[in-house]
């Protein structure tokens, strides 16, 4: 089915729209390192360097998936972005197409805003820059959504015009990158494939039917993130879905209350109902681990001086893979509304959704045995550790 712009414009629309009332409960608090946008000399000549090195990547992108295409038709694209990357020692390294082979992996990086190097030890392409330039010239008479769609499309589909393989990975598929790929021209000749980063379930670029084939695969987590899919996005244009399983670690009963807190980048800080919880709890056994959003991973400072006053000592998760790094078995984890509930779930935990954004997209594993939704951290916590014992202390 080939749909009009104004038709894809409404598409896009609703999906926005839809995102943005999903989240209006939500109460953000002031961020004190938010970005603002500075306008001296050299952020002028910092954004002229960008744009500029954007332009020559594309061009050399196009070159080489071009110029040796038979050597490369073995390749993959991945169009990424840093926070679908940790930090080891300095460098980037990807935590969502960790199953492919590196060797065979082309990283695209489609950001208007920031470059990246490497991520893997490999190059990746900055292909974002011309993006602003060509939904200023090319489309300036259409809505400022349309003309950076169109632009983000312009630029991928002479990137795929020049990819002589078949596989393309793009791991958000309802930002504008992402759609451009779906409405690509080159569409029917690439295998457009989507790789689960968050919870699925109930959140709302997945809800409606697509009017389109979204993705030809998706890679996730479990069974009812399957079902949701076909009977919701994917309902009118099935897709193929595959499995990845969540990593084995040995676990074991640790005395004491454990509780692992997964921040939510909307609240920049920690959660007003677990602020309340902390700083009233009085216990010794009490042992907190903090794993920030990825786009709050600077933020440290922020959660550290939020909880100076309280005698709760804390650590921070810096790794690949919570589930890979746990050892406890007892562990609590608590969030407004991360996918780590939802993880946490999965693999046996018991999890603790403090806000009501989070209570309507976890809905459906909500079931006051290993998943609550709570405004009273201290009387829920009571209430499980008094009725389950791998609970409790």
């Amino acid at each position: 089915m080939v749909l009009t712009n104004s038709s894809i414009e409404a598409y896009l629309t609703r999906l926005r729209d839809d995102e943005l009332a999903f989240k209006e409960q939500q109460s953000t608090l002031p961020n004190p390192l938010e970005h603002r946008a500075s306008h001296s000399l050299w952020d002028y000549c910092s954004r002229a360097a960008f744009f500029l090195r954007s332009i020559l990547e594309c061009f050399i992108l196009a070159c080489v998936l071009t110029w040796y295409g038979v050597i490369r038709a073995n390749k993959r694209l991945v169009y990424t972005a840093r926070n679908f990357c940790t930090e080891r020692d300095g460098k980037l390294q990807d935590r969502i197409v960790t199953f492919l082979p590196t060797s065979t992996l082309v990283f695209v990086n489609p950001s208007k805003e920031y470059a990246l190097n490497t991520i893997n030890g490999k190059r990746v392409y900055n292909v974002g820059g011309p993006v602003k330039l060509l939904s200023r010239l090319n489309y300036r008479k259409d809505s400022e959504i349309m003309s950076t769609f169109r632009a983000h499309r312009l630029v991928n589909d002479a990137i795929l015009c020049a990819f002589r393989g078949r596989e393309v990975y793009t791991l958000c598929y309802y930002g504008l990158n992402g759609l451009s790929l779906a409405f690509s021209r080159h569409r029917q000749r690439i295998q457009l494939i989507e790789v689960q980063h968050g919870s699925i379930i109930n959140y709302p670029p997945y809800v409606a039917p697509a009017p389109v084939k979204i993705a030809d695969v998706f890679y996730v987590k479990n069974e009812a993130t399957i079902q949701f899919l076909q009977s919701h996005l994917c309902r009118d244009y099935p897709s193929e879905y595959r499995l990845f399983p969540y990593p084995k670690k040995a676990r074991h009963v640790v005395p004491g209350l454990h509780v692992l807190y997964a921040s939510t980048v909307e609240f920049n800080g920690l959660h007003p109902v677990f602020v309340k919880f902390i700083s009233s709890y009085h216990g010794r056994d009490l042992s907190l681990t903090l794993r920030l959003h990825p786009r709050e991973r600077d933020k440290e400072a922020v959660f550290v001086r939020q909880l100076s006053g309280c005698s709760v000592p804390f650590t921070f998760d810096r790794s690949q893979n919570w589930l890979e790094a746990n050892e406890i078995e007892n562990l609590i984890v608590i969030s407004p509304w991360s996918s780590t509930l939802e993880d946490a779930y999965d693999n046996g935990f018991v999890a603790i959704s403090i806000d009501p954004v989070g209570r309507k997209r976890f809905q459906h594993l909500i079931d006051g045995s290993r998943f609550f939704y709570s405004d009273d951290l201290a009387a829920t916590i009571e209430g499980i550790r008094a009725r389950n014992s791998p609970v409790a202390s």
